[in-house]
């Protein structure tokens, strides 16, 4: 994302007194910092929930109902068999 949004800006504004490749480089490892904090502060948020263990087996149980067999039922009720007798 910083590599698009680096040349999008050095492509209106120029390079500036850095330089093209400087500045691309200053977007890019921008970005990529910004993205690396907030998936940081996502993962922890998510896995440093006291009572996260609490809850496993109760998730474990929703989970193990939602995964069953899809009920499939046909349009018309199956005919039963004739078989003929010589």
């Amino acid at each position: 994302m910083g590599f698009i949004y680096g040349t999008v800006t050095i492509f209106q504004y120029g390079g500036g007194q850095a330089g093209v490749m400087r500045t691309l480089g200053k977007y890019m490892l921008g970005s990529g910092s910004m993205f690396g904090l907030f998936m940081g502060i996502g993962s922890i948020i998510r896995n440093d929930s006291p009572d996260m263990a609490l809850m496993m087996p109760m998730r474990s149980e929703i989970l193990a109902r939602t995964q069953h067999r899809p009920f499939v039922h046909s349009r018309r009720p199956p005919q039963p068999s004739v078989s003929s007798s010589s």
